[in-house]
């Protein structure tokens, strides 16, 4: 992530708060955050690699920008049920 973009929107304390909630969190649903490191540019995260990318990702891709209800409900189930089957460690 390039710091100067997170600090011109004011998004640099959202960034440390991602990665400290990934670097807590082990659950097989979530990408697992390996390890960070920071260059005078950028903080980078090395994370596992997810080939169908985000949700934000593919709520862009909707023809509407938004679920259609019904795409909505069945993603939305799978998350208490993915507490209920994997629950954390």
């Amino acid at each position: 992530m390039d710091k100067a973009a997170l600090a011109s929107r004011k998004k640099l304390p959202r960034a440390q708060t991602e990665r400290e909630i990934l670097q807590s969190l082990d659950h097989p649903f979530l990408p697992t955050l390996y390890a960070h490191f920071e260059t005078e540019k950028f903080s980078c995260l090395v994370m596992e690699f997810c080939p169908g990318g985000d949700l934000h990702a593919l709520r862009q891709r909707q023809p509407e920008k938004y679920f259609p209800e019904h795409a909505a409900r069945l993603k939305f189930h799978c998350v208490p049920l993915s507490y209920l089957c994997f629950p954390f460690r």
